[in-house]
C-alpha cells in the first residue's frame, strides 16, 4: 500500500490501461437512432458517446434504469439511464451543454442531492416529478428510506426543492 501510495495507482505500476467509463442511453428519435447506423439502446465508453454526431434538442437523465427502459419514441430525444451518482461524466459531453434537460430521479435525499450535483455540471437541468405536491399526491407509494443524508449545503436546488430536502432529511 506504501509503494502504491508513493508511486501511483496500481494500473499504472502495472503499465495496465484503465476500463472506460460506460454511459448507457436510449435514443428516443428514429432520426437519432438512423444516425448512429440504427441502434436504439447504446452502452458505450463516456468518450465515445461525446464524439456521436447527433444533434438532439431534448434529454432525459434518470435515476434508475427501469424508468429509461420504460421511455416511448420522442422526436429529437434520448435519456441516459442508470447513473446515480455518477452524474460527473455529463460534464465530458460538450454537446449536452446546451440542450433542454430534464431529471426524473427518486423522490427522496439522495434523488435531490444527485439532482444538484447534476446541476453542477448541466445547470439548466429541470426536476420531473420531484417535488412536495408529487409526494403529497402518493401517500401510498411511500417508504421509510433506509440510508437518508442529513444536512447538506445543497445550493444548486431551487428554493421548493431545498426545503423538501429539508422536510425529507
Amino acid at each position: 500500500r506504501q509503494l502504491l501510495d508513493r508511486e501511483g495507482d496500481l494500473y499504472q505500476l502495472a503499465g495496465l490501461r484503465r476500463e472506460p467509463v460506460l454511459l448507457r442511453m436510449r435514443l428516443l428519435d428514429p432520426e437519432l437512432r438512423d444516425a448512429v447506423g440504427g441502434l436504439a439502446d447504446i452502452t458505450a465508453p463516456v468518450d465515445q458517446i461525446a464524439g456521436l454526431a447527433i444533434q438532439p434538442s431534448r434529454i432525459f437523465i434518470v435515476e434508475n434504469l427501469q424508468t429509461g427502459l420504460a421511455f416511448t419514441d420522442l422526436a429529437a430525444s434520448l435519456v441516459f439511464m442508470g447513473q446515480g451518482y455518477a452524474v460527473d461524466v455529463f460534464g465530458a459531453i460538450p454537446w449536452l451543454k446546451d440542450l433542454h434537460c430534464d431529471y426524473w430521479g427518486d423522490l427522496d435525499t439522495h434523488g435531490l442531492a444527485i439532482l444538484d450535483r447534476l446541476r453542477g455540471y448541466l445547470p439548466q437541468a429541470r426536476s420531473l416529478l420531484m417535488d412536495e405536491a408529487t409526494l403529497v399526491d402518493h401517500p401510498d407509494l411511500w417508504g421509510r428510506e433506509s440510508k437518508p443524508l442529513g444536512p447538506q449545503d445543497l445550493h444548486r436546488l431551487t428554493d421548493a426543492e431545498k426545503d423538501l430536502y429539508d422536510g425529507l432529511a
